[in-house]
């Protein structure tokens, strides 16, 4: 099962995927990263207070994100996926920081978008194929007029990404100013295409 939970910077998304996992397993795994690439990830939320028998644990969302989430997917048992969450928090500020990196090593956009890109597939399919309870964590896409070209390739990059994963997911909800809206669900059911008239 995949819950998505979207909206801009500062909305309330990484606290909104932390109580659902508490009300969805036994156990969560929460891989995170800073939404912003120059902070660092200690100076992030702390893990939130859990009922009685209820463990957390938490992991960096770094450059190893995929290989991490298919070492997850691999060791789950049925059992263990059926009590298991785990968090990807966040998407868009894993690729934003694959090109904070870039922009400080002096890459040249055309050369490096390629290996970039490369990384996001990689770690998609991973998303995608996991096995279990998984909360992913993704922002809206806003850009103005993109005249840096990596601004443009990353607003399209996560907006593509973000419509594969409201086509994959179970439910998905939108945060505005710590209000969850649900936006596909048991109550919000998409058109489908082929039902158009």
């Amino acid at each position: 099962m995949m819950v998505v939970v979207t909206g801009g910077l500062g909305n309330g998304k990484s606290a909104y995927a932390d109580e659902w996992a508490m009300s969805l397993g036994r156990e969560a795994i929460r891989l995170s990263c800073p939404a912003l690439p120059y902070e660092s990830i200690e100076a992030g939320r702390p893990l939130p207070a859990a009922r009685p028998g209820f463990v957390w644990k938490q992991f960096a969302a770094d450059s190893r994100l995929t290989d991490k989430l298919n070492e997850i997917n691999l060791e789950s048992n049925l059992f263990r996926s059926e009590s298991r969450v785990v968090v990807v928090d966040s998407l868009s500020g894993w690729l934003r920081a694959r090109i904070y990196e870039a922009l400080n090593a002096g890459a040249v956009f055309g050369e490096h978008a390629a290996r970039v890109e490369k990384e996001w597939r990689k770690l998609l399919e991973a998303v995608f194929s996991f096995q279990g309870f998984c909360i992913v964590v993704t922002e809206d896409t806003v850009t103005g007029l993109a005249l840096d070209p990596w601004e443009g390739w990353y607003a399209g990059q996560l907006a593509r990404a973000n419509r594969a994963l409201s086509e994959a997911s179970h439910r998905m909800f939108r945060m505005t100013a710590g209000v969850a809206s649900e936006i596909k669900g048991h109550r919000a059911k998409r058109e489908r295409r082929h039902e158009r008239s």
